[in-house]
């Protein structure tokens, strides 16, 4: 749910920093921009569940710790790959320019 809100806002701000820039380019963008992130969405829910399994089976975490452990790691990877979108979102819009 985090990483929606953060993706919300990301696209919000790609939405001002391509002011000035033609449909074109925006939509091409903008399409870019989702693409990265949904990708980083999945990858997120993966690292998510692969991590929870590992916490719990190779070092024998508490169950709940293991979970709470390995949302913040998907959090902050889903949020970095979403911060990576936005730039490459840009430089694909000022490539197209």
């Amino acid at each position: 749910m985090m990483l929606l809100l953060f993706t919300a806002i990301s696209v919000f701000f790609l939405l001002v920093a391509l002011n000035g820039f033609s449909e074109r380019e925006g939509g091409t963008a903008l399409v870019t921009s989702l693409v990265c992130q949904s990708a980083g969405l999945i990858l997120s829910a993966v690292i998510a569940w692969r991590l929870a399994g590992l916490f719990i089976e190779r070092f024998n975490w508490n169950r709940a710790l293991a979970v709470l452990a390995s949302l913040v790691v998907a959090s902050l990877f889903g949020s970095g790959l979403g911060v990576v979108s936005f730039f490459i979102a840009v430089f694909a819009a000022e490539a197209m320019r």
